[in-house]
């Protein structure tokens, strides 16, 4: 992991964090995959679209998808059934989009749609205080100050705890990415979108509203320190496991196709 550094250097989650893991992610996709995309569904970079699920939201003809889930209060793991009843929610919809990617029987702009939701939802549900109380709205409603200027909790989690230390979005998805063990693809790997949900929920309980202050609400150093460090792997772990999503999904269409 990187080591901590100055904190007026930080710079968004929200667009840079969605960019970083479409990097990381693109960097560990299979040639052909990555070629596929670039075929059918005419993407070059899935950087590029990372925040395209952000941009429609503006769109009053938008799918009915949250980008987050509420998990019960005093429950520390996700449950379809009482948190997600409409499956509505960023856990049940990347389920959603992951069967429609691989339908061969779905249209080729649904499956550019679902491509880019995946994109971006996958980044969402690592981020923690995406699995956050519904009470306060995923720390919106908590007032924090963050380098002397006031914000709330679930922004600086989005937007503040990366640093980038004068590196471009890539260049930094570039060093993120060379940190990355072959341990840790091995245990990151696999799972399902309901495990990454619950580990979210775990570091937001665990760690994100456990605020510890200095000068009234200003956020201690200790605690920016160590969300940046959360934060940076659950980047890379976003990155990672969502071209091993593609690779899965993609190389099963490849595999159709050549049948056909």
């Amino acid at each position: 992991m990187l080591s901590a550094i100055p904190l007026q250097e930080g710079l968004a989650w929200g667009p840079a964090g969605h960019r970083i893991v479409g990097h990381i992610a693109e960097m560990n996709l299979n040639p052909e995959v990555l070629k596929t995309i670039r075929k059918k569904f005419n993407i070059n970079h899935l950087a590029n679209v990372a925040n395209w699920a952000d941009v429609i939201k503006r769109n009053p003809q938008k799918p009915d998808v949250l980008h987050y889930t509420n998990i019960a209060v005093n429950h520390r793991t996700y449950n379809q059934k009482r948190d997600c009843p409409r499956k509505r929610c960023v856990t049940e919809k990347i389920k959603e989009y992951e069967r429609l990617l691989m339908d061969p029987e779905s249209s080729r702009k649904t499956r550019k749609e679902a491509f880019k939701f995946l994109i971006h939802l996958v980044a969402d549900v690592h981020q923690p205080m995406h699995l956050g109380h519904k009470k306060d709205r995923g720390g919106n409603e908590i007032a924090v100050y963050f380098e002397g200027k006031p914000t709330n909790l679930h922004r600086v989690w989005d937007h503040d705890l990366i640093f980038l230390r004068g590196m471009s979005q890539r260049q930094f998805a570039l060093q993120l990415n060379r940190s990355i063990t072959l341990e840790n693809k091995n245990q990151w790997g696999g799972g399902t979108s309901g495990d990454w949900s619950n580990e979210s929920r775990a570091l937001v309980l665990d760690y994100g509203y456990r605020l510890e202050f200095f000068k009234g609400r200003e956020l201690s150093r200790g605690y920016i320190s160590g969300g940046q460090k959360i934060v940076e792997e659950r980047l890379q772990r976003a990155g990672i496991r969502l071209a091993e999503m593609l690779n899965r999904l993609l190389n099963n269409t490849i595999k159709l196709e050549r049948k056909s």
